[in-house]
């Protein structure tokens, strides 16, 4: 291979690396394929013994092999999104609850509404500013004018009553799936 060749291959891949990188906007991409192309030109290039190498421009060839390799990366980029949206749209396929399933919950929902109406007001009222408002202890103490052993033991029980409304529904659903 001629030292001019040479020459004019890595002038050319220096210019050619700064082209994709303005081209791709993505570095790494565009170093890959720069590399890539330059590495087959060079091996296109590389002549059987004792031939001249058959190159007129070895520029326009490296240039037009980038464009090549670039096509194929949007290519597979393509394929990669289409193929991640897919399973995005059957993962979310997959995460909408049955009509069975919505009426169950429908159903617990109710139950624990009805189970929190009955508690006493105090203690309903401390559960929802912990679990639902995710107030802490002291500010639920402050607020309402009592201790905040108080709180932690409304909270205590409000939550055992409600492990026992699951309870039961876990109960009721095994003896329905037997």
């Amino acid at each position: 291979m001629s030292g001019t060749l040479i020459a004019e291959l890595l002038h050319s891949y220096r210019e050619l690396g700064h082209y994709l990188r303005g081209r791709l906007r993505n570095a790494e991409d565009a170093a890959d394929i720069a590399q890539s192309s330059f590495e087959r030109v060079y091996r296109y290039a590389l002549p059987a013994q004792g031939e001249p190498p058959q190159i007129e421009s070895p520029r326009a060839l490296l240039f037009k092999a980038a464009h090549h390799l670039c096509i194929n990366l949007g290519r597979h980029d393509k394929l990669v999104l289409e193929w991640l949206q897919d399973r995005s749209q059957q993962a979310a396929h997959n995460s909408v609850p049955s009509a069975e399933q919505q009426a169950a919950q429908r159903q617990l929902l109710m139950r624990l509404v009805a189970h929190l109406e009955s508690m006493p007001a105090r203690r309903r009222d401390v559960f929802l500013l912990f679990r639902v408002y995710g107030y802490s202890r002291d500010e639920i103490a402050q607020r309402l004018s009592i201790t905040p052993s108080a709180v932690a033991k409304h909270v205590v029980r409000a939550t055992v009553d409600c492990a026992v409304i699951f309870s039961e529904v876990r109960q009721a659903w095994l003896e329905d799936a037997a």
